[in-house]
C-alpha cells in the first residue's frame, strides 16, 4: 500500500511539473503566434489589393448580408479607395471557408484568397486554385453559380463535384461586395 502511495505522489508531481512547463511555453508562444497571424493577415491584404499601401479597419453598423450562409468578420478601407473584406462562407461542405476579398473602388471584385477551409481534397479544395478564384475578378454583385454551361455576366462556373463549396465561396464574395457598397454609402463614399 505504501508503494502505491509513493508512486501516486511521484506521478502527481511529474504531472504538475509537466503542466507548469506547458503553461510556461504557452505564455511565451501565445504572443508570438498572435503576431505571426497578424503579419499573415496583413500580407494577405497586400496580396489581394497590391495597389494599396495602407489599410484602416472600418466599422459599419447595421450591416446584414442579403443572403444567409455568410458573415462579414471585418472590412478595411485601403488608401487607394478600395476595400478588403474578411468574410466567411458558413455553408461549405467541410465547414466554414474564410476568404479575403478585395473590392476595387468601382465596387467590382479584385482578387480573392482562401485563408482557411476544410473542404474535401481533390474536390472542394480546388476552390483555392487561381483558375477558380480568377472567375470572380471584375464581377459586381450579385454573383451567381451555374453548372454545365459557360458563365456570362455575373456568373461563375461551379467546381465539378463541389457545388456546395462553390456556393459558399460565392455567398462570401457577395457579402464582401454588399459590405463595401454599404460602407461606401454609409460614409458618403469615404468610409472611415
Amino acid at each position: 500500500m505504501k508503494e502505491i502511495s509513493v508512486l501516486t505522489v511521484k506521478l502527481l508531481l511529474i504531472c504538475a511539473i509537466v503542466a507548469a512547463l506547458l503553461a510556461g511555453v504557452n505564455t511565451i508562444t501565445t504572443p508570438i503566434i498572435a503576431a505571426n497571424e497578424q503579419k499573415n493577415f496583413e500580407t494577405a491584404m497586400q496580396e489581394v489589393l497590391p495597389d494599396a499601401t495602407s489599410f484602416e479597419e472600418i466599422k459599419i453598423t447595421n450591416f446584414i448580408p442579403s443572403k444567409v450562409g455568410s458573415r462579414l468578420d471585418s472590412i478595411y478601407l485601403a488608401d487607394n479607395g478600395g476595400y478588403v473584406a474578411n468574410v466567411v462562407g458558413t455553408e461549405g461542405y467541410g465547414g466554414d471557408i474564410q476568404i479575403m476579398v478585395s473590392i476595387l473602388p468601382d465596387l467590382t471584385v479584385g482578387k480573392l484568397k482562401i485563408m482557411t477551409m476544410s473542404e474535401t481534397p481533390g474536390l472542394g479544395a480546388k476552390a483555392s486554385a487561381s483558375s477558380f478564384l480568377n472567375q470572380y475578378q471584375t464581377l459586381s454583385g450579385p454573383v451567381e453559380v451555374i453548372k454545365n454551361a459557360s458563365p456570362v455576366g455575373n456568373q461563375v462556373q461551379a467546381i465539378a463535384g463541389a457545388t456546395v463549396t462553390t456556393k459558399a465561396v460565392t455567398k462570401a464574395v457577395n457579402t464582401a461586395l454588399e459590405a463595401a457598397a454599404y460602407a461606401q454609402e454609409q460614409k458618403g463614399g469615404d468610409a472611415k
